[in-house]
């Protein structure tokens, strides 16, 4: 007799969410322990940089074991999902990065951005459209970060979208009947 929890554990959602959330997890680890000042003086630096590097190597194992199992594999149910979701919250972190980099060197850049933390709810408020205010560009260079990361959020929701759809009918080629 299978329990509540066998079938649980059986369901082909479960390995894909325990690999996104290893992935996120790795992921925010580097992201917070990612210098964003390279003071070569202090220990805390090298702490900093040893731990990116160990969240990095993490992530590689995770995504190449990843990748094999899908060369293995023909089409496993949720792995759209799966690299969309990783995608997703690399190009989060990649623009809080340059957002708490930015706030830390030409603080007059941004309003409301103080440290990493601010950057990355920033970075997750542009992401999901949602904007509500508390933080903004002001400078030049500010406005033109968020300008790309507008952008790279219309090519990532419009592709996300034909993925998860399933759409190839762009650049796909006509079948017999020409259609």
């Amino acid at each position: 007799m299978v329990t509540a929890l066998q079938q649980v554990r059986r369901h082909p959602a479960v390995p894909v969410l325990l690999r996104t959330t290893t992935t996120l997890a790795l992921l925010t680890v580097g992201y917070f322990m990612l210098p964003v000042t390279l003071d070569w003086g202090s220990p805390r630096l090298y702490l900093q940089l040893l731990v990116s590097v160990l969240a990095l190597v993490g992530l590689y194992v995770v995504l190449r074991q990843r990748v094999r199992d899908s060369l293995r594999r023909k089409e496993q149910p949720y792995a759209r999902v799966e690299w969309l979701l990783a995608a997703l919250y690399l190009i989060i972190l990649s623009f809080a990065v340059v957002y708490a980099v930015i706030g830390v060197h030409a603080p007059d850049q941004f309003v409301g951005i103080a440290d990493r933390m601010d950057a990355l709810y920033f970075s997750v408020t542009l992401m999901s459209t949602v904007g509500f205010g508390d933080v903004s560009a002001q400078g030049t260079l500010g406005r033109a970060v968020v300008t790309v990361h507008m952008l790279f959020n219309l090519i990532y929701i419009g592709t996300g979208i034909r993925l998860l759809t399933g759409d190839r009918s762009i650049g796909a080629t006509p079948g017999p009947d020409g259609h």
